[in-house]
């Protein structure tokens, strides 16, 4: 019997609590179906979502950054590239960084600057906010629904932590990888200093990735951590073609 032709589901609604209804198309015939959300919402971001942002924004390069809700660390080998120290927490242990830890109970924060792509469990966000600002975090970016803000019971939160930047992604990241997204994102991000009463706005155009191998093992074993050629993207518009990712000199043993 021949397998499913297409599916139509909704990553939003999932995220965002529930389940999502859609259509597939079983042979010749049509039927529900209902996509339960991933278990505890973990939907893994493609690394070239951070890969955007760092592109956009070169001061973040070789910075001390947190990651409280780190995944499985793809992110954060893309922060890494860009020379970045990158501290991993997470409530679950998925193999990198430490887990067990919820970002809600921290009381002190492990680096001045925070980049996540936060859990949309409910309105987790909104919390992760609020306490992000208990915590005086010098600089924050959340990977969010492009629509986060447009809801009511936000405009409040809006207002007392009114971010400085939104950066609208011009692509639909795959998190499920059926090579069908339908959630427009957005990274936004606060900075202590940003008083003035609004929001910049830009667009983050799809870097590519071709030159960049963040998890190509190597021969001796050892955990190595890659120099990303992207960040001579202005110098070299077209990035070493074929060639692979230059191993750090100070690799890490395992």
């Amino acid at each position: 019997m021949t397998a499913l032709a297409k599916v139509q589901t909704g990553l939003g609604a999932m995220m965002l609590g529930g389940r999502s209804k859609g259509k597939a198309v079983v042979g010749n015939a049509l039927v529900e179906k209902v996509r339960e959300r991933q278990e505890n919402d973990f939907y893994p971001t493609p690394p070239e979502v951070f890969e955007a942002l760092f592109r956009r924004f070169p001061h973040l390069a070789g910075t001390r950054i947190w990651d409280p809700e780190c995944g499985d660390g793809v992110p954060a080998r893309v922060m890494e590239s860009h020379g970045c120290k990158v501290i991993g927490t997470d409530l679950i242990d998925r193999g990198y960084g430490t887990g067990g830890v919820n970002f809600l109970s921290v009381v002190r924060p492990k680096a001045g600057t925070i980049i996540t792509n936060p859990a949309y469990d409910k309105d987790h966000p909104a919390s992760f906010i609020e306490h992000a600002m208990r915590m005086h975090i010098t600089e924050m970016w959340l990977l969010l629904k492009s629509t986060y803000w447009h809801a009511a019971n936000r405009q409040g939160l809006y207002r007392r932590h009114r971010p400085k930047w939104k950066l609208e992604l011009t692509w639909r990241p795959d998190f499920l990888g059926l090579n069908r997204p339908t959630m427009e994102c957005a990274w936004f991000g606060w900075h202590i200093d940003h008083t003035r009463p609004e929001t910049y706005h830009d667009l983050l155009a799809k870097p590519s990735m071709d030159n960049l191998d963040l998890f190509a093992p190597d021969p001796s074993g050892r955990v190595v951590h890659y120099r990303n050629d992207n960040d001579n993207d202005d110098a070299k518009p077209d990035l070493f073609p074929g060639h692979a990712a230059t191993p750090d000199i100070a690799a890490k043993t395992g």
